[in-house]
């Protein structure tokens, strides 16, 4: 039996240079990291391209885009707090070599994303006018961010089941194929985007379908539906060794309970911060559409500096996951150390980089001339400066995040992310909204200050080591 069990370890979790289980830190740390670096490279193009071709619509258009993240975000929150609760058990289930406990598991976590998903589907579609007027929008601002929000969420029920398939793989270090994935998804979507946008499309002229706005978002549910059908591909395929028993699993209760309970505190800081930033928007709203724009296109240059420091806080929940399952204590330590070092260095790099060639990558998106567009350059490049120096801690934030998740801690990773938005980062910024007349630059000084605070926090989590001397392993 217990080498049946052996077995079943060290087949669960082979990566490029090793196991999870064993091998070097630093080869197998970036043998899982690389290909979600790889991801969220591939995401950030996306973002990038889709902000790129939006923005020659207009910069109200462009601004309706980001301005309707955080609520989307709130609905795909539920979906990450199952998702990382399931790749926690399932990985830890996998590290103490229970197959069969795993794949029941990834069966409810698959029935729990698809159940959410058409649940939320609808209701979102239904709500997205009601919620954009909540949050301030007015006039064109509004008519955009109304079309583009509701269209995104008939295509969230998509987005949930890949979570689910994401979370199966995830757990095992299957990074390789979620990459491959999101890189064909991606990739379609990129190309989908000027096809459904523009009358014409830009450079090669050809007839369009002209739906403007709305052909963006028609593009990226479209996107997910093949990403969904992909990822069910490959749960299918060889490549994955945790079966969804659909027809063979007894459904209990108890399992979706114990999900819930296990996802409950991310999906609530998830939820928390999402309704934290659609809050703050509406905030940022009060200062004008300049801010608003300058804010939208920092955030999208700033998502491709965190991408390494994302890939490895992603890599570190079924790194410490799976060994915290082994009983690999101290590995699982050499694995946050080495971690913590690596950001370091792609934060500090990514920050400088920002820096120095923010005139060039900002003109990207900064298209338009007049007093409104001087008005986007001069706050633009002042939230340049607050957000390369706040680059290391997003990083060791994110750290913190997989590490505490991975140990089965999830109420630590919830707290830190409650606790930077609401207990520092809005009432900073009402503070010097209400007390100064820094305008915008009160936004840019209370994102940076709350982000090093709650760096102040995890560290004391993370040093008070309750994490690491007694987990939570779901055996």
């Amino acid at each position: 039996m217990g080498e049946d069990k052996k077995q079943i370890q060290l087949n669960a979790q082979k990566t490029g240079k090793g196991t999870i289980l064993e091998g070097p830190i630093v080869p197998v740390l970036f043998s899982v990291s690389v290909p979600l670096m790889v991801t969220n490279f591939i995401n950030a193009v996306y973002n990038l391209t889709d902000g790129l071709w939006v923005a020659q619509l207009s910069l109200v258009e462009f601004s309706a885009t980001s301005f309707i993240w955080p609520p989307h975000y709130l609905f795909i929150s539920l979906g990450i707090g199952i998702s990382i609760a399931g790749t926690a058990i399932i990985s830890q289930l996998i590290g103490a070599g229970e197959r069969e406990r795993a794949e029941s598991y990834a069966t409810h976590v698959f029935y729990f994303c698809l159940f959410i998903g058409a649940f939320f589907s609808i209701v979102g579609y239904f709500l997205s006018p009601s919620i954009v007027r909540w949050m301030g929008a007015t006039g064109a601002l509004r008519e955009s961010a109304t079309k583009y929000f509701s269209i995104l969420m008939t295509g969230f029920v998509f987005e949930m089941v890949y979570l689910s398939f994401y979370a199966i793989l995830g757990a095992q270090g299957k990074t390789r194929v979620t990459t491959r994935i999101s890189a064909i998804s991606a990739v379609l979507n990129i190309v989908l985007d000027p096809l459904f946008i523009f009358t014409r499309i830009p450079l090669i002229n050809l007839l369009g379908l002209g739906l403007g706005i709305a052909g963006a978002a028609w593009a990226t549910v479209i996107s997910q539906v093949v990403r969904m059908i992909l990822g069910a591909v490959a749960i299918r395929s060889n490549v994955n060794e945790v079966r969804l028993r659909l027809k063979n699993t007894k459904l209990t209760s108890m399992q979706f309970v114990r999900l819930a309970r296990t996802g409950f505190p991310t999906a609530l800081g998830q939820s928390s911060a999402a309704l934290g930033f659609t809050l703050m928007h509406s905030l940022i709203v009060a200062y004008g559409d300049a801010t608003i724009t300058a804010y939208a296109a920092v955030n999208r240059v700033n998502s491709f500096i965190m991408m390494p420091a994302s890939g490895i806080g992603g890599a570190l929940t079924p790194l410490v996951g799976q060994n915290m399952g082994a009983d690999n204590r101290e590995r699982a330590r050499d694995f946050a150390r080495a971690a913590f070092r690596y950001i370091t260095y792609f934060t500090l790099i990514g920050g400088a980089a920002m820096w120095f060639l923010r005139h060039p990558i900002l003109s990207l998106f900064i298209r338009e001339t007049g007093v409104h567009a001087d008005l986007v350059w001069e706050q633009s490049l002042e939230y340049v400066i607050y957000s390369a120096l706040m680059t290391p801690a997003m990083g060791y934030f994110n750290a913190f995040s997989g590490i505490f998740s991975g140990a089965g801690y999830h109420r630590y990773a919830a707290f830190i992310s409650i606790l930077r938005l609401w207990g520092f980062r809005l009432p900073l910024i009402f503070l010097f909204k209400t007390f100064t007349n820094f305008g915008a630059t009160g936004l840019w000084i209370s994102m940076l200050a709350s982000n090093i605070l709650i760096i102040l926090v995890g560290i004391i989590l993370y040093k008070k080591g309750k994490w690491y001397t007694n987990p939570i392993v779901r055996h």
